[in-house]
């Protein structure tokens, strides 16, 4: 057996990030993935004028860890000249005052809208419009370094655009907190609904949903219990919007940010799932509930600040579907057409003799792909299976939270000129929301502590859902219960009665669309997951943060 140990990725303290990827990601995904994410997190904290340069990613032993590096950070030559520190905060203070006074956002949300996005959805559609078993090994091995250079880029296009989804957010809600005298947390509400593309009723799907309505034959045809691949065929050849639907949407991953994680298209039921859901929906009432929330907020905001707060909300809500849209049109849709690749390589493997099975290509890295597909020889059946023996045995066993000393107490904000302040709490406040957790288990052997993510209280039975299978197992008035949620849920929400996970915040996923539907929820717990037993009778306090297990 492997020994395993952990060395901090760098100097200084490291945090893992059990939000995003709570597991251990093959080597191709750590090899072509953190110089897009430094690259976007630096450039986008360069535009605010933040005290750091960047938040690092640095991997260990599969998994990613996260490290705010400042901007006043020892090099090779040893700390910095205080009098050249002097002057960068100067300058950095000037170019958050501009960022604020400026609202660069608007010219970055309309770049995206305008330019950004429609290029990478369609660059998106063009490559997952290869017919992959027609290509030749040559062309094959061509595709496959466009793919990783496309994940590079994209990992880069989402970070970049980190602040502007986090700055105004983090900036309406503390400054609301203060004038209302609410816990922040409690404030996020008034911008549920806001990101339509994460909404069960998306605007990609629409036409679809439109299309779907307008054909009783194609619903109760959606509705049947027919195999799901010829349901799912036969839609698509009867209504041309399912089909364009589907076309666009089919190399996304359910889940996570690794080629480990089965596309949209890979999974029908899921796409018929996501479908029926649409269909059902009618009205938005989390907008209806967003906006009676924000004009509560406002009737207790002092007369003099009414207008500021009106401007501060109108720009968190312009910005809120950033947060999504940066992963769900990059990313997310990259790595998707890379594993695509993937399985085909891993299927031309297993008809020469190679690979007992397709997927043990996700093991390779860069260099033995290339070989392979060059006519040379890559490692063997029993060292891609011990691999991934080895990869799978890590993300049961866990990683350590922390790497590396205990981090410093950060420069308190009180001592900052007020325009780094800002940017500072806004960004910290929403980055700790999406990636924060309890450190430790809390709570006793029936009372599991976490994090409040939507208020409420709801009581039924709990359903651990570990994997994509899981999922499409639940039941009406089940109490999902994941390490972590993500878009793959969507489709599936409507069945739950509330939602606790292990990993996240109050700005993490599971807290977000638990708002948006409605249902209460207790996130960040560490280990409920492993506390409760499937099927388990559960009370679910989502104002406490408190899960009772019956």
């Amino acid at each position: 057996m492997d020994t395993i140990t952990w060395d901090p990725p760098g100097p200084g303290p490291w945090q893992q990030d059990s939000a995003h990827n709570p597991v251990s990601q093959t080597a191709l995904m750590q090899e072509i993935y953190p110089e897009g994410f430094n690259k976007g997190f630096t450039e986008a904290f360069a535009g605010y004028g933040l005290l750091l340069d960047r938040l690092a990613m640095g991997v260990v032993n599969g998994f990613t860890y996260h490290q705010p590096q400042p901007f006043d950070m020892p090099g090779p030559d040893g700390p910095k000249d205080p009098e050249w520190i002097g002057a960068e905060i100067g300058r950095r203070t000037e170019v958050a005052a501009q960022a604020v006074a400026d609202q660069i956002w608007r010219d970055e949300i309309a770049e995206w809208d305008a330019e950004i996005k429609p290029a990478a959805q369609a660059r998106h559609r063009e490559l997952g419009s290869v017919d992959l078993g027609a290509l030749d090994d040559a062309e094959l091995l061509a595709h496959l370094q466009t793919c990783m250079t496309h994940v590079g880029a994209m990992a880069y296009q989402h970070h970049r655009y980190n602040c502007h989804a986090l700055v105004p957010v983090g900036d309406f809600v503390l400054q609301a907190a203060a004038w209302t005298h609410r816990p922040p947390m409690s404030l996020f509400g008034v911008l549920d609904g806001f990101s339509p593309v994460s909404n069960v009723l998306s605007p990609e799907i629409q036409n679809a949903v439109t299309a779907l309505r307008a054909d009783q034959d194609a619903l109760d045809l959606l509705r049947s219990a027919g195999h799901p691949v010829e349901v799912l065929g036969t839609l698509r050849t009867r209504v041309p919007a399912v089909d364009d639907y589907v076309a666009n949407v089919h190399f996304r991953l359910i889940e996570g940010f690794d080629v480990v994680n089965p596309t949209i298209g890979e999974r029908p039921d899921a796409i018929l799932g996501r479908l029926g859901a649409a269909v059902a929906m009618t009205g938005n009432p989390s907008i209806e509930r967003a906006d009676a929330l924000a004009a509560s907020l406002r009737a207790d905001v002092p007369a003099e600040h009414r207008e500021e707060f009106d401007d501060l909300l109108g720009e968190a809500r312009r910005v809120y579907r950033l947060r999504d849209e940066r992963g769900i049109y990059s990313d997310i849709s990259a790595v998707g057409l890379l594993r695509l690749t993937l399985l085909e390589i891993g299927r031309r493997q297993v008809a020469a003799g190679n690979m007992t099975d397709a997927e043990l290509a996700f093991e390779l890295h860069t260099d033995e792909l290339e070989a392979i597909l060059s006519g040379s020889a890559g490692p063997g059946n029993d060292e891609l299976q011990r691999r991934r023996d080895h990869r799978l045995r890590l993300t049961l066993d866990g990683p350590p939270r922390y790497l590396g000393p205990p981090p410093p107490d950060p420069p308190p904000l009180e001592t900052l000129p007020p325009p780094l302040a800002r940017v500072m709490a806004a960004v910290g406040f929403t980055i700790d929301g999406i990636l924060g957790q309890l450190d430790e288990p809390a709570g006793t052997s029936t009372s599991i502590a976490g994090i409040a993510g939507a208020a409420g209280v709801y009581e039924g039975t709990a359903r651990l859902v570990k994997s994509i299978d899981d999922l499409l197992t639940l039941e009406p008035g089940d109490v999902l219960v994941a390490p972590t949620t993500g878009e793959a849920f969507n489709s599936m929400l409507h069945l739950v009665g509330a939602i606790v996970t292990d990993h996240g915040s109050f700005a993490s996923h599971a807290a977000i669309v638990s708002r948006e539907m409605g249902i209460p929820s207790v996130v960040g717990t560490v280990n409920a997951t492993t506390r409760i037993e499937d099927g388990a009778r559960v009370r679910v306090d989502g104002s406490t943060g408190t899960v009772d297990i019956l």
